[in-house]
């Protein structure tokens, strides 16, 4: 049954990335732009339990901000913008007596983490690019699973307080099976992109995307939750989903660039 569940919420959220991306432009925009509200929205609520009290409408509005110029990738309005948005949030940490100076923090945490993150895979505005995150992020968790439950055997003794199951021979082959499927993915779509290249920038997305995994294991940890939401059957919120996605967007966006 729970099988079957996770099959099921998987499936709709796979279904919904596909359709966005193949899509592109402005749904595209609108569909991550969503999708990083949900998430700005669960890691506020996450935050909670840590006694911050993140002003959420505030984050929104930020977090919108960084959507919208995503979308129309104006480099200049970034600065002017990200500048605009520090100076507002002091002035507001200054007349605003119903919050403290470290949800103020908070606040700058969780625009980083969520919104300028999510907001790089709209930059990339290219498919192929896209479909690459998804392949990297997806294939090196599924292969790390895949890996450490069947051959698993030395544990990451410094991680055992965040991801207790997580092992070395999972970590490499997750690794090592996002390399193998972006290089038949590239093969296939006939990127025009150096191969040794394109092995090092897999290499480096795959431990980001791990990273970015125990990031978001290390966060419900401390916040004392299992999952940051229950709006996926079977896979918990947005962020349980997109957590291993946040950490490659910029990367990838700059690997575009090369």
């Amino acid at each position: 049954m729970n099988l079957a569940k996770r099959l099921f919420g998987g499936g709709i959220i796979l279904f919904i990335l596909i359709a966005i991306t193949y899509l592109g432009g402005i749904y595209f925009a609108i569909g991550f732009g969503i999708f990083s509200c949900i998430a700005v929205k669960e890691l506020v609520n996450a935050l909670k339990n840590l006694s911050y009290n993140v002003p959420l409408k505030f984050a929104m509005v930020i977090n919108l901000f960084f959507v919208i110029n995503a979308f129309s990738n104006h480099q200049n309005l970034f600065m002017f913008g990200f500048t605009s948005i520090l100076i507002a949030i002091f002035v507001y940490m200054i007349f605003n007596k119903k919050y403290r100076m470290e949800d103020f923090f908070a606040l700058l945490f969780v625009v980083t983490y969520v919104s300028i993150f999510m907001s790089s895979a709209i930059r990339i505005n290219n498919k192929i690019y896209l479909y690459m995150l998804y392949i990297i992020a997806w294939g090196s968790d599924t292969f790390a699973y895949l890996t450490g439950s069947t051959i698993g055997k030395h544990k990451i003794k410094s991680l055992e307080s965040i991801s207790p199951h997580k092992t070395i021979e999972g970590f490499i082959g997750g690794i090592c099976g996002a390399v193998i499927l972006n290089l038949i993915y590239v093969n296939y779509v006939k990127l025009d992109k150096n191969i040794l290249l394109v092995i090092i920038f897999t290499i480096i997305a795959a431990f980001l995307s791990e990273t970015g995994d125990l990031v978001a294991s290390f966060i419900k940890r401390k916040c004392k939750i299992k999952d940051y939401g229950n709006l996926i059957p079977g896979h918990g919120g947005i962020l349980d989903r997109f957590d291993s996605i946040l950490f490659i967007s910029p990367c990838l966006y700059l690997f575009t660039l090369i």
